[in-house]
């Protein structure tokens, strides 16, 4: 079965993305790919620990299940709006790092300035989102029973059950590059 990052760099960042990501951050398409397979398993986990805190995960349920990535696809302007930063916080928000150490972390292994990434940064989140949504089905579910649908995203997300997706999601990431 096609696992979450595979859905993100295949299905998320098709030329019509990239080429948006790349006129509005001014990195190019190929630094772009590079970065999303180093920061996504990040954004994954953040999701994760979110659904595993003690805090109510409900907003970060509704972000997942209200994110379309087809009608991103079809609309790759809307990959930069002013919900993005909410949803990167919501994906940060249970780390132990924040969007500036990413971005410097990033920048130093990349050679792309963290001021670039900075602004790259919350266009991912959507492609996370959209991601986690079209891989479960989240959309169609129904959201309510929030424990059911932190279950099922938790599962999905952590493939060996290690309680650690990060492991799951770099091995994933080295297949593409």
């Amino acid at each position: 079965k096609m696992n979450i990052l595979e859905t993100i760099l295949k299905n998320g960042l098709d030329e019509n993305i990239l080429g948006a990501i790349s006129a509005k951050t001014g990195i190019d398409t190929s630094s772009i790919q590079d970065i999303v397979s180093q920061v996504a398993p990040k954004l994954v986990d953040g999701a994760k620990q979110n659904l595993a805190s003690t805090n109510d995960s409900g907003n970060l349920i509704n972000m997942i299940s209200n994110t379309d990535l087809d009608s991103l696809k079809n609309n790759p302007d809307a990959i930069d709006n002013s919900d993005n930063s909410n949803m990167l916080g919501e994906l940060f928000s249970s780390l132990d790092t924040n969007e500036s150490d990413v971005a410097n972390e990033l920048s130093a292994k990349s050679g792309v300035d963290a001021t670039s990434i900075s602004s790259l940064l919350p266009m991912l989140a959507p492609l996370v989102m959209g991601a986690l949504n079209q891989k479960t089905n989240l959309g169609a579910t129904d959201t309510s029973n929030t424990n059911d649908i932190t279950s099922m995203l938790t599962n999905f997300i952590d493939q060996d059950n290690d309680g650690s997706v990060v492991d799951d999601l770099m091995g994933m990431a080295k297949k593409f590059f």
